[in-house]
């Protein structure tokens, strides 16, 4: 056994950040659990995690679902999902809980997260 496929440097490589998520995403791929965008029937992306904030609160896991990317997306934190829609003339309108459909103004905060009004996400954000 050469020192590179030893035990302890197995744990070395997995040890590092990220790779066990990596390695859990990959597995997931090979057995069927998680299926590439061109296959996906229904034509939506697979949901990309990300950190979001609701109402200046803690950041916190979430997922993103994209049901057409840059038209139609939604947020999932915890239990609650809030939906978005673009007009394609610079509109965004959320639907959040029972309030009903309200316009809202995307921005960039300090600290590189995509806002509307109170809802904050950052990280790996597909906007095109």
């Amino acid at each position: 056994m050469s020192a590179a496929s030893s035990p302890s440097a197995c744990r070395l490589w997995l040890g590092r950040p990220g790779m066990g998520v990596l390695v859990a995403v990959l597995a997931a791929v090979l057995l069927g659990g998680i299926e590439p965008a061109a296959s996906r029937a229904d034509g939506q992306l697979p949901p990309v995690a990300l950190q979001c904030r609701l109402d200046g609160g803690p950041w916190r896991d979430c997922l993103m679902r994209i049901e057409s990317i840059g038209q139609r997306w939604s947020l999932v934190v915890g239990r609650e999902q809030v939906w978005f829609e673009h007009d394609g003339r610079g509109l965004v309108r959320m639907l959040r809980g029972g309030r009903g459909w309200v316009p809202v103004q995307p921005h960039w905060s300090a600290d590189t997260a995509l806002c509307w009004d109170g809802i904050c996400a950052k990280g790996e954000i597909p906007l095109d």
